[in-house]
């Protein structure tokens, strides 16, 4: 199985990383999918979003395997939010080609996000960053991949929609380096949650995870 890293972070965070390198049928025989995921991975149509969603789920079952959980699948809640079938703990999923990525925590919400440093980024950073970090984050690819990464975290630990990126999800001022951490913070109306990220580079891509 060519997982490029599965790291136990802690006692309750465990994540892999899969870098896709397989053909679509291969990926098809591997791939353990329940019925509700039958039915989503035929909506999907194109061949390499086809092969990213189904590494994201061997990635998952790999993290199940080596935590000795007994695999039965994944599906949503109404929010879109992944969870494991039969499993109480929480997890994560993200891919950008040519990676996949997945996180379990055995003991709260959590996210991981894989992102390509893209020029494009800079054209649409007023959309997700506020004036205070436009002026503390760098207007380079990898510095606004590696807030935007943090950001989609944020959000995938929120687990719930109606959240703006630029308003309610707020980064601390932070250095990029290969690789380190991110303080971010769910600011609601009535209060504001902090959560430490890690995050590390790799062949021009960000991958951000909750710790």
């Amino acid at each position: 199985m060519p997982i490029v890293n599965i790291k136990h972070i802690s006692d309750h965070v465990t994540y892999g990383i899969w870098k896709i390198e397989e053909n679509i049928n291969f990926l098809r025989r591997k791939a353990y999918l329940s019925s509700y995921e039958q039915i989503e991975y035929k909506k999907i149509q194109n061949i390499k979003r086809k092969k990213e969603w189904l590494s994201a789920r061997i990635t998952m079952l790999s993290i199940c395997e080596a935590l000795d959980i007994k695999y039965k699948g994944t599906y949503k809640d109404e929010n879109k939010k992944p969870h494991l079938i039969g499993v109480p703990w929480h997890i994560s999923i993200s891919h950008s080609f040519p990676y996949a990525a997945a996180l379990i925590n055995t003991s709260g919400p959590c996210g991981i996000d894989i992102e390509m440093a893209k020029p494009s980024l800079f054209h649409v950073s007023r959309r997700f960053l506020n004036e205070e970090e436009l002026k503390q984050i760098p207007r380079s690819p990898m510095h606004l991949c590696s807030a935007w990464a943090a950001k989609e975290v944020l959000f995938k630990i929120y687990g719930r929609k109606n959240l703006s990126f630029k308003n309610n999800l707020l980064l601390s001022p932070y250095e990029l380096k290969q690789e380190g951490q991110i303080q971010g913070h769910i600011k609601l109306e009535m209060e504001t949650g902090g959560y430490l990220m890690s995050y590390f580079q790799i062949d021009g891509f960000i991958v951000c995870y909750s710790t």
